[in-house]
């Protein structure tokens, strides 16, 4: 059986280690909130927190505190404060731990020491493509200890291995594999194939290059089943059947140093690292042409989806996305023949190893944009990625689905419409996964990660067939960074439905969400009314340089659970109004509640700049108490008419000379307009 593995490192990442810029003007404002919840928190009064990740995007800011205990943080223990685009406290999170006991936080033994220890209990000597040693406060034993935390990742060990070491005794507290499996997993090992794959990452030469793919498999894009002439796996044979469904795509980045053209970009790189050592499949062309036959064509079919993927959230949706890993310059790592030749493919700290065995995995885009999917949880996250309730494999499958049903390839009552790993799953090799998954939350989970993780997913895309693709992708990354590493299904579904309504989502949208969230088993809180702050709006006068208001109702958005909220709107539709400056009222009721909303609208005349140049006029003083100066060139007969900020007329005046004073002592303190009528030019003061 076909079994995908899930590696991560799942601790609270230290700030020399997180690229996002750790300022945010909403610091004190966070620890405000924090220090006001005290109790509700139970924090004890003598811990501390540092600001240790914080993010910024169409959702908000998240800010995520560490806890500390005498300066040295204390592992997966984080308090999150999440900021609405408007400036409200939208969403908090917390996995505190009060019961961490005050210890002496000064080691004993150095890291490098630490270091050795874990080596040495690992059998690691060589090859090691990952390390870090951070020391932490640790309270996993039922006892809270000082500690250091060895990630160690090599060449010739297969997995993500985590050592505890005492940093007072230097004894090992535990030794394993921070791998969550599915079933049994095979190893196939060669000790002969080694790998001097810690190399630095050098500066990108980009160019651009082509390649053959499958998109997102050769049975999705040819509409065949597995077994069907010419496509099976048949140990990577280059059927003709498989070569034609191979499609021609664009790489908008790879690197060209000395006349070589290797699969790297800003957003990804290939690497060795783990058996067996295939090469990097570097080349004299741009042309990355190859048959399935040939091991170069799971190399650049992984780095297209990959770099398609990392591209389209950082540069489409405009989400900052990337390894936080200070060793991938901002790249995620991958190895397209790694795993030891498992029948397996991982992720761990910003690298991605692909297996062997039945169908490569990095032929399936499925396989490869799920192993991606754990690293976007990971890096949205700052390392505090959940697998409660399967949560970051149900995140994978998402994400996987989300790309591969966007071709429109099959039909929605097709099977393989639903399917996770069409290609490489659903076979003789295994079963894959599934997004119309039956079970609902949480009476359906069977406390498997990959299985519960379908219910995740099934509810994601039942909502990605109501409201789209990128309006669920974005929701989706944005609510993620939400959640913590104790976040569950339930408060991840809450997590993404604050994501949209922060993103002001028509109500229709989030009301659609709480349907198929509920339709899950998810209890989702009942929505009370709400209306985003409306942004201010500039506009162009017509013709005859006055604007007709249009109803701004869509814009308001007021959100309730039933989406019955009556909105009125001051001026009322289709006043017409002249340029200047408005306050736009808006207030939005749905039973006894009721929010009010303004905004400006500035109407810009549509006069030409010569025709503003010849009627140029000056208004003096401003502010004015009682009178208001009008000086200027007057071509013809003249008069003014005088608006209020609600497009009220106030006052109108015959204008006879190109100096003259109008008498304003009866008009109430405020702002106002001063239109020309016959030159059709309008003018701000304030009277005091």
């Amino acid at each position: 059986m076909k079994l995908k593995l899930y590696f991560t490192t799942v601790a609270i990442i230290t700030l020399s280690f997180i690229t996002n810029g750790q300022v945010s003007e909403r610091e004190d404002e966070a620890r405000k909130w924090i220090k006001d919840n005290e109790s509700r928190l139970d924090i004890n009064p003598n811990d501390t927190f540092s600001l240790r990740f914080v993010r910024k995007t169409q959702a908000g800011e998240t800010l995520r505190f560490q806890q500390l205990k005498n300066g040295v943080p204390v592992f997966d223990s984080e308090i999150l404060v999440h900021f609405s685009p408007y400036g409200d406290v939208s969403h908090t999170d917390a996995t505190y731990d009060k019961a961490v006991a005050n210890i002496n936080t000064t080691p004993t033994i150095s890291k490098d020491n630490a270091i050795a220890i874990s080596n040495q209990a690992l059998s690691i000597n060589s090859d090691i493509v990952f390390q870090e040693c951070k020391l932490f406060v640790y309270n996993k034993f039922n006892a809270t200890k000082l500690v250091y935390r060895v990630l160690t990742d090599s060449y010739a060990k297969t997995g993500s291995w985590e050592t505890i070491v005492d940093a007072q005794s230097g004894e090992v507290l535990s030794t394993k594999d921070i791998a969550f499996y599915f079933g049994n997993h095979k190893h196939k090992h060669d000790e002969n194939n080694k790998s001097k794959s810690s190399l630095p990452i050098a500066a990108l030469a980009p160019t651009t290059g082509t390649a053959l793919v499958f998109n997102p498999d050769p049975l999705s894009q040819a509409g065949a089943i597995y077994g069907a002439t010419g496509f099976s796996d048949g140990n990577d044979a280059a059927t003709t059947q498989m070569n034609n469904a191979r499609v021609s795509v664009t790489l908008p980045e790879i690197d060209l140093t000395g006349g070589v053209y290797t699969l790297k970009s800003r957003y990804a790189e290939i690497r060795e690292l783990g058996s067996p050592a295939k090469g990097l499949f570097t080349q004299n062309t741009s042309n990355f042409s190859f048959t399935r036959a040939q091991d170069g064509f799971e190399a650049v079919n992984a780095f297209y989806h990959l770099d398609n993927s990392l591209r389209y959230i950082n540069e489409t949706l405009q989400i900052p996305c990337i390894p936080y890993q200070a060793a991938n310059a901002g790249a995620v790592l991958f190895d397209p023949h790694g795993a030891n030749s498992a029948d397996n493919s991982f992720y761990s700290n910003g690298q991605l190893q692909f297996g062997e065995g039945g169908v490569d995995d990095a032929e399936d885009a499925d396989v490869v944009l799920h192993e991606l999917g754990h690293g976007l949880h990971d890096w949205i996250t700052g390392g505090g990625l959940s697998q409660v309730n399967g949560l970051s494999e149900g995140c994978g499958d998402y994400w996987a689905v989300s790309h591969s049903r966007s071709l429109n390839q099959w039909s929605s009552s097709a099977p393989e419409y639903n399917w996770v790993f069409s290609w490489d799953g659903h076979n003789p090799f295994w079963d894959g996964r599934t997004t119309d998954y039956a079970a609902s939350y949480s009476g359906g989970l069977v406390n498997q990660i990959h299985t519960d993780g379908q219910i995740w997913a099934t509810a994601l895309m039942k909502i990605w067939d109501g409201i789209g693709k990128v309006k669920t992708d974005k929701a989706f990354l944005n609510g993620l960074d939400l959640t913590v590493s104790s976040t569950n299904q339930q408060n991840a579904a809450i997590a993404v439905r604050t994501a949209a309504r922060n993103m002001n989502y028509p109500c229709a949208d989030i009301a659609l969400m709480t349907e198929k969230f509920v339709e899950a088993g998810y209890t989702m809180p009942v929505l009370s009314l709400q209306m985003n702050p409306i942004a201010n709006q500039t506009v162009t006068a017509d013709a005859s340089n006055t604007y007709t208001l249009p109803s701004y109702a869509t814009l308001a958005n007021p959100i309730t659970a039933n989406c019955d909220a009556t909105v009125t709107q001051s001026p009322a539709v289709a006043t017409v109004l002249v340029p200047g400056t408005y306050t736009i009222t808006m207030v939005a009721t749905s039973g006894t509640s009721s929010v009010t909303r303004t905004f400006q609208l500035t109407i810009n005349s549509s006069l030409g700049v010569n025709e503003s140049v010849k009627n140029n006029f000056v208004l003096y003083p401003n502010p004015a108490a009682n009178l208001l100066n009008i000086k200027g060139n007057f071509d013809a007969e003249e008069s003014v008419t005088i608006y209020n900020m609600l497009g009220q007329t106030v006052l109108t005046k015959a204008v006879f000379s190109n100096d003259q004073s109008i008498d304003i002592t009866s008009l109430a303190k405020g702002i106002y307009n001063v239109y020309f009528n016959n030159a059709k030019v309008s003018y701000k003061f304030i009277k005091e």
